[in-house]
Formats: structure tokens, C-alpha cells, sequence
């Protein structure tokens, strides 16, 4: 169940993608003739107005047809088409273009949005501990919920300090640990194993009002977004723990953000939505990033680049990404995928 759970919010981001496609090839006037979700044979769908909205059978993406987007399309070559992309402005097609993944960067926005102000956010400045049950900490008389104000005289303001406390070189066999408790100030002697007393973080949920969810979700979502440039940068230059992820991968890990509750599991579409809008703004043949480079050429030179030549260059490039996706899941999913279906979900 959790596997078809993360399949549909991965489709959803698709689909919000492809809709932004749409919805701007509709206002800058050109005709939609099909907007899909998955590629090859249609297995289901319907007709609304000029576009066919259908599911097709390989669930690997999808696309939004609009009419005049090749050079070998009719509408491409008849210039008196009104609803041609190939008769609009290089401006208008840009848009168009770009709306993909601007979409899945707002997407991601109204997810972090709605969790900070639904939710909230796990507050790391509380020192408020969960005891773990046989440690050194419950044997000394600490318990849940305890706020920890002082190691040894030294007073700490959150859980950083409390570890950095704790962990510090020289420190005796035992510590004193002053807590809040129901409002009163206690101390305890707690002897530390392997440098450690046994507690972690309380989870302390803070909600925002959604005057402070919305800037902090645009912080988060450029961080991000630079996050995801960095580890794409360290698996170009073969550094760090960075690497592709396919689709079987991609869907185990949503899927078993699916178990941890709700909230995991929309924080992880907000992850793989940037990830989805940074990955399609890459300026690379095939993608949305490597039309706008062409377009790009096109509104700074006043001049149409050769609609042949531009052809070809996508073909190329979605060749090379087909085999990038089957390298990834062949070397990279392969494994996941048997222990993944063998075990259900």
C-alpha cells in the first residue's frame, strides 16, 4: 500500500509539472493536442475541448503535446495557424517552456508552506529530552519530557549545547544534570556511558502563522535547491556520498516516508519537486532547460535557430538520458528493486 502511496505523489508531481505546460500554452494562445501521463500506448483517458487527456501505459514521466512543437507537425509549417508554438514570440515560448519546473518549485513552496503552518516544524532549541528507558539518564531519575538548564554549572539553550556539554573532553565520571520539572529546578548525578546519558530531542512541534510559514517555506526552498547543485556537483566530480537516484530508488524512499506518517511523506515530495524543477532546468538537449538555451539564443539574436538542427540536438540528448535512466536502474536499482517487490509494501 505504501508503495502505490508514493507511486501517486510521484505521479502528482508529474502532473503538476505537465500542467504547467499547459495552462501556459493556454494563455499564450497556442492549442494543447494531448497532455499524458506516462509515455507509449494510451490505456485510459478522454477528450476535453482541443486536448486529449489520457494515462498511458509506461509510467516513466510524461509530456503535454502542443500543437507545432516539432519542425515535421503540420501547424509547425503553416504559419497562418493562430494556435502554433512555432508562430508565437520567442517570449511566449520561453514562458511556456519554463512553467514546467517553475510549477514544481511552487509545489514544493505550498507543501513546506502548509506543513509549517498545519504541523509545524521540530523545534532545535527546546532541551526538553525523551529518556531512553535503561540508560544512564532514567537510572539517575531523569524523565521524559525534563528540560535540561545546566551540565555541571554550565547552562545550555538547546540541544546542541546539551551534547556539546555532555561530549566535552576532560569531563568526569559523573555530570550534574539540572532540569525544569512542573516548574521546579532539580539536580541529578548521572554517570555518562560510551559519552553518552541515554536521552534524545523531544519531539516539540512549533506551528508558524502563515505570515512566518510563507517566507520560511522560500528559505527552504532555495536552500534546497542549492543543497541539490551541490550534490549534483560532487557526483559530477565523484566526491562525497552523492549519486543518482532512479526510479525504483526514488520510490522506496517515498515510500517508506509513507510509513513514517503523513507529514514525512509530503516533506519528501517537497524534496523530490526541487529536485524535479532543478533537474528539467538543467541546460541539457531534451530537457526544458535545453529549449530555453535555444530560445535564449533566439531572443538575444532576433533570429530563429534552425528548427532542424535544434531537432536533432533534442533527439541526441534524449537518446544519452535514456541511457543514463538505464544505466541508473540497472546498476543502481536493481538491487533495491528485488528487495523492494519481494518484500512488498
Amino acid at each position: 500500500m505504501a508503495i502505490l502511496v508514493a507511486v501517486v505523489g510521484l505521479g502528482l508531481l508529474i502532473a503538476a509539472h505537465e500542467a504547467g505546460h499547459l495552462a501556459l500554452a493556454r494563455m499564450m494562445g497556442m492549442r494543447v493536442e494531448t497532455f499524458s501521463l506516462g509515455f507509449g500506448p494510451r490505456i485510459w483517458g478522454f477528450r476535453r475541448g482541443e486536448t486529449d487527456y489520457r494515462l498511458s501505459a509506461l509510467p516513466l514521466g510524461g509530456y503535454c503535446k502542443i500543437a507545432g512543437f516539432t519542425p515535421d507537425d503540420p501547424a509547425a509549417q503553416d504559419p497562418s495557424d493562430p494556435g502554433s508554438y512555432m508562430n508565437k514570440p520567442a517570449w511566449r515560448r520561453f514562458l511556456v517552456i519554463a512553467a514546467g519546473p517553475g510549477v514544481n518549485y511552487l509545489v514544493a513552496f505550498l507543501i513546506i508552506a502548509a506543513l509549517y503552518a498545519s504541523h509545524g516544524f521540530l523545534d532545535l532549541t527546546t532541551t526538553r529530552v525523551e529518556v531512553i528507558p535503561g540508560g544512564p539518564a532514567a537510572a539517575a531519575g531523569l524523565q521524559t519530557g525534563d528540560q535540561v538548564v545546566a551540565v555541571d554549572g554550565v547552562a545550555v539553550e538547546s540541544f546542541d549545547d546539551l551534547r556539546r556539554e555532555l561530549q566535552k573532553p576532560g569531563a568526569g565520571a559523573q555530570r550534574r544534570v539540572e532540569v525544569l520539572r512542573d516548574g521546579a529546578r532539580q539536580a541529578f548525578t548521572v554517570r555518562p556511558q560510551n559519552g553518552t546519558i541515554s536521552v534524545k530531542l523531544d519531539r516539540v512541534m512549533v506551528r508558524l502563522p502563515l505570515a512566518e510559514a510563507v517566507p520560511r517555506a522560500l528559505r527552504d526552498v532555495w536552500a534546497l535547491n542549492a543543497a541539490t547543485v551541490g550534490a549534483l556537483w560532487d557526483a559530477v566530480r565523484g566526491k562525497g556520498s552523492a549519486s543518482l537516484a532512479g526510479p525504483i530508488a526514488i520510490v522506496r524512499q517515498a515510500s517508506a516516508e509513507v510509513k513514517r506518517g503523513i507529514a514525512d511523506f509530503a516533506s519528501i515530495l517537497a524534496n523530490i519537486s526541487v529536485g524535479l524543477a532543478l533537474f528539467n532546468f538543467l541546460p541539457v538537449p531534451a530537457l526544458d532547460g535545453g529549449r530555453l538555451v535555444f530560445l535564449g539564443v533566439e531572443l538575444i539574436t532576433r533570429r530563429k535557430v534552425n528548427q532542424r538542427l535544434e531537432s536533432v540536438v533534442h533527439v541526441v540528448g534524449l537518446l544519452l538520458l535514456l541511457g543514463l535512466l538505464v544505466s541508473v536502474v540497472v546498476f543502481g536499482d536493481l538491487q533495491l528493486g528485488k528487495r523492494l517487490f519481494s518484500r512488498g509494501g
